[in-house]
């Protein structure tokens, strides 16, 4: 194709049909007219410029540009607040509703809502959230979501007596990812917590979790009902989301799939085991959302010729190290002081469960990277193979030592995940920004 094969007007509408907006920049115009358009390199840089917004101009020398990807990060924000409050929950949760329908049914319910949770997480996230008017988005889908979570709670209602209760906690938490995304994550909290002080004072159990579900759904109806203006944005792709579910549900497999971590049985404590990781995985998480200037930042006043180098000692391996180093700070301070407060969570204060977890929260971030990269099999591969590992362990290996088949699942998912992460974030330049950009 030569370059007075593509006109302005037709390299716009390539550009505006995917990103439904006009681009923010040369690159972002360059990237998409490459990868969805099938224009070669230097074509795509000659008529690039021709469909940038008016208003859209370099950034002054040093000026800081603001995130990319705004909604995708909120909605990382949003997502992080909902499970911190969810896990909380558990453990507010877990003595008087062991009490009052048995440890059993209270553990199975947990196995069921965690990875379920997490899978509906993730599909929200990628097809809706991470868009800056996802709220509206949710509208547009509202037949086929009415539909499939219908179907998702009658079965639930089938499995009698912990399927109604893991509906109820699947409800409960994926509707608190809506409403902490709207910016309601208080009144959210607020819920919950009114929630673990009507337990503690008698209140029914069945009937109170009902009210806090039917209450929650009504939030998530007026957010979504009031959430924004329409947008021309498009949401994710249909078979990206399902992707992101797949990995979202495994990652909750290997949360819930090692037995002896006793959820629902050993009171409060492993909920509360559980937070110093999630927390420090969460602000790791948060801090790698960076890749989204970083990467394409560098490529800026680079001669295309040589965009295509290796990234070497640039900003991706920093930001990778960066988010370990929170991921590992956080867990290893907020450790320590739940492990002092074990006395009181009528829960064991075996160390190997803080390992455990911190393992599974290493292999949520370097899986998650490479969900955000768009490595989807492997991410799925890499979180797949840390379950079986588990599984195995659980099944054919007797330790006393609680939290191993955790321990083991997720240092090999890390491993499988990290090694080829670390090779991809060497690779051109340009490649990565285009995996950054194309979602």
């Amino acid at each position: 194709m030569r370059e007075d094969e593509l006109a302005a007007p037709e390299a716009g509408g390539i550009v505006h049909a995917r990103l439904g907006r006009p681009p923010q920049d040369l690159l972002e115009a360059v990237v998409v007219l490459e990868a969805w358009g099938g224009v070669p390199t230097l074509v795509a840089f000659g008529v690039g410029g021709d469909v940038l917004a008016p208003e859209a101009q370099p950034d002054p020398p040093g000026a800081r540009r603001p995130a990319l990807e705004a909604g995708g990060r909120e909605s990382v924000v949003a997502e992080g607040v909902a499970l911190l409050v969810a896990i909380l929950a558990v453990a507010a949760w877990a003595g008087p509703l062991s009490a009052a329908l048995g440890p059993a049914v209270l553990e199975r319910a947990l196995q069921i809502a965690l990875p379920l949770t997490l899978c509906l997480q993730w599909m929200v996230r990628s097809r809706y959230l991470s868009r800056t008017g996802g709220m509206r988005l949710i509208v547009e889908d509202q037949v086929p979501l009415v539909l499939g979570l219908g179907l998702l709670g009658g079965t639930l209602a089938l499995l009698p007596p912990f399927g109604p209760l893991a509906g109820i906690f699947v409800a409960v938490w994926v509707g608190g990812t809506v409403l902490a995304r709207r910016g309601w994550g208080l009144l959210y909290g607020a819920l919950v917590l009114g929630e673990a002080v009507a337990l503690e004072l008698g209140a029914p159990a069945r009937d109170s979790l009902v009210l806090l579900a039917g209450v929650t759904l009504l939030g998530v109806l007026i957010a979504i009902a009031t959430g924004g203006a329409a947008s021309n944005e498009s949401p994710g792709r249909v078979g990206r989301a399902l992707a992101a579910g797949t990995i979202g549900a495994l990652l909750g497999g290997v949360l819930v799939g090692d037995t002896s971590l006793g959820w629902g049985v050993h009171g409060a404590f492993p909920a509360l085991a559980l937070v110093p990781s999630v927390a420090g995985s969460f602000w790791g998480g948060y801090h790698l959302w960076q890749f989204h200037e970083a990467i394409p930042r560098e490529l800026r006043g680079i001669a295309i010729g040589h965009s295509s180098g290796r990234l070497g000692r640039g900003p991706a391996g920093r930001i990778v190290v960066g988010a370990l180093a929170r991921l590992l700070g956080v867990t290893v301070v907020l450790s320590g002081l739940v492990l002092g407060a074990a006395t009181w969570t009528r829960g064991t204060d075996h160390g190997s469960l803080f390992v455990a977890f911190g393992c599974a929260a290493l292999v949520c971030l370097f899986v998650s990277l490479h969900e955000s990269l768009g490595y989807l099999r492997w991410a799925c591969f890499s979180a797949a193979a840390g379950l079986a590992a588990e599984l195995a362990v659980q099944r054919w290996f007797v330790t006393s030592v609680p939290g191993m088949g955790l321990i083991v699942g997720g240092t090999l998912g890390t491993l499988l995940a990290l090694v080829p992460l670390l090779l991809r974030l060497r690779s051109s330049s340009r490649v990565l920004a285009t995996a950054l950009w194309i979602k």
